[in-house]
């Protein structure tokens, strides 16, 4: 409720005058009741003259006006204040996930964040936008009535709310500590088939692929009939109670009537009054459902705030709001130990130096920390141990969004938007013009290919540029690091999708990117690396050796054997 309440207090004064005009609607409708009744007397009376029924039937008619128009509005306000809550929420986790280590976003999956900010952000407008507004209204309209009732007969009033306590006894024994446990459970099952369903799409190609359509439409449907069964079973299990306490609360009627004649019989009430509370004892039926249909909103609130919260509390990597000025682009790492699970080390006691203005290769077996190695310069993740330097300084003394203004990064995995790709290549640099999204396009060697697409640079590639070939991607992908013109500048294999066709022109385009920039090469093609600078030979996430290219093949160590291999691969081919 917390996390309710933080958002609510934000848009306080929209939430207060949506309240009171909630309230007015609420009363102001139990008043048409009121005269309801009077007319009821009126004619039980006999009265014939007209005058008496007029202004009665007129107010009935205000009331249920005001009553309308009141809600409207009330409704109309607490909707606005929501939705721009919603959107402040879903932006903060959108901020909170950019701020947090990238290993705690992996660590949870496409289908769980999706579930959070989608579907349960969701769940919240009805918290936000009806709870507070009309179960305050619902709540007080029915006591104000009452103390209303309690001045006509205190016996009957209190008798009627008999009907009303045992309802909300049989309800609250729903809403427990176990029904907060069940809810829980539906959370996590759901969030399960979310991520069933989210890895049958994304895999659709694969499952054809290998002829596992079956197996995998069984896990899929698995989970499905697991949620729907999970639901079925609970709903089951507490669905009668529900519906006695749904039908016995707003049932004070039932105490009324028997005990009302009575009294009336022995004299002690007239029948005017016995008549109204009859008639009142209606008007409260809507207000005390809409209760405690809000009780189970109530009861669920708590736990979709929980997952949302753990989120936005979640540990956020240290930044500072007016950090050092990157200077001079000369890395080094001075003992830096780092490891994901806080176990195994990935990174191992590692001290090197990058020059500014050179460029570096990493090369090493899979899993040897090559990756990772550019993922701690980019502040993806924090060190464990020692410190990394830009500049002669500690990158944590850098702002974060400076230090991203440095660096660019060309994946192995190409991302592209669900965008134009215009948009696209102007991703690290939004105010560039279109002819410099040109340049930079003809410069990767992919001006051609979007220039012959339906609508050029305007055309939208699909989710993932799942439109798109993987060297199409890749140039792409190259394209925005040159528009970017970072400093610093890593690359993982930018050549590994490109045609032998297109890879010298490529090469070519590559150089002038990094002419006078600091480049960090991941090379899973080693001839790629010929010409860098220096050679870092990774193993287990140590430096084995450092070097050029003549230099370690004379040491005849892992580079050498790295060469052989590929040399050996290359050379490979099928029989006849």
């Amino acid at each position: 409720m917390e996390l309710i309440k933080h958002y609510v207090r934000k848009r306080k004064g929209s939430y207060f005058i949506s309240v009171l005009l909630a309230i007015v609607g609420v009363v102001t409708g139990l008043f048409s009741y009121i005269y309801m009744a009077k007319i009821i007397v009126n004619l039980i009376n006999g009265a014939n003259d007209m005058s008496l029924y007029t202004p009665l039937c007129i107010n009935i008619l205000i009331t249920f006006v005001i009553k309308e128009v009141a809600a409207g509005i009330s409704t109309s306000i607490s909707h606005t204040a929501t939705f721009n809550s919603l959107g402040e929420i879903r932006n903060d986790i959108s901020k909170k996930l950019f701020k947090m280590p990238l290993g705690d976003v992996l660590s949870r999956t496409s289908g769980e964040l999706k579930n959070i900010i989608v579907e349960q952000v969701d769940s919240m407008e009805t918290s936000l936008a009806h709870l507070v507004p009309e179960f305050t209204a619902n709540l007080v309209g029915p006591i104000l009535l009452f103390i209303y009732m309690f001045t006509l007969d205190w016996r009957l009033t209190l008798l009627s709310l008999i009907p009303f306590v045992v309802g909300m006894v049989t309800m609250m024994s729903v809403m427990n500590a176990h029904y907060k446990e069940m809810f829980g459970k539906s959370v996590a099952i759901g969030q399960h088939m979310n991520n069933s369903i989210v890895e049958y799409i994304n895999g659709i190609e694969v499952i054809k692929t290998f002829n596992q359509s079956e197996s995998s439409y069984k896990k899929y449907a698995d989970a499905v009939y697991d949620n729907a069964s999970f639901y079925y079973n609970w709903m089951g299990e507490s669905m009668n109670r529900v519906a006695i306490g749904r039908l016995l609360s707003p049932m004070g009627i039932i105490t009324i009537i028997p005990f009302g004649i009575l009294f009336y019989i022995n004299g002690s009430i007239d029948l005017g009054n016995l008549i109204t509370l009859i008639v009142l004892s209606f008007a409260t039926v809507s207000s005390i459902l809409k209760i405690m249909n809000y009780m189970d909103d109530m009861s669920r609130i708590s736990t979709i705030t929980s997952e949302i919260g753990k989120i936005l509390d979640s540990r956020e990597l240290e930044n500072i709001d007016k950090g050092e000025k990157i200077e001079s682009y000369n890395i080094e790492l001075q003992d830096v130990d780092f490891s994901y699970d806080g176990k195994n080390k990935v990174i191992d006691n590692l001290s090197m130096e990058i020059k500014e203005s050179s460029v570096s290769a990493l090369v090493g077996p899979s899993g040897s920390g090559k990756t990772t190695f550019c993922n701690l310069i980019a502040r993806f993740w924090d060190v464990n141990s020692g410190e990394i330097l830009i500049g002669g300084k500690n990158i944590k003394d850098y702002k974060i969004e400076n230090l991203m203004n440095s660096i660019s990064m060309v994946f192995q995995d190409v991302y592209l938007f669900e965008d134009s790709i215009e948009n696209n290549i102007k991703f690290g640099r939004q105010n560039a013009s279109h002819e410099e999204v040109i340049e930079a396009a003809k410069k990767a060697r992919c001006h051609e290919f979007i220039e012959a697409l339906p609508e050029g640079y305007n055309t939208i590639i699909g989710e993932g540029g799942a439109s798109l070939s993987g060297g199409e991607k890749q140039r792409i992908s190259i394209a925005r690091a040159m528009l970017k013109d970072a400093d610093i500048i890593i690359f993982d294999e930018a050549t590994a999708n490109i045609d032998p066709e297109n890879e010298d022109k490529l090469k070519e385009a590559i150089e002038s990117l990094t002419k006078n920039k600091t480049v960090i090469m991941i090379a899973h093609r080693l001839k790629t690396i010929r010409n860098a600078d220096q050679i870092l030979v990774l193993k287990d996430g140590e430096i084995v050796e450092r070097g050029n290219h003549e230099k370690l093949i004379e040491n005849n160590g892992l580079y050498s054997d790295l060469i052989n291999a590929k040399a050996k691969a290359e050379s490979w081919k099928l029989n006849n």
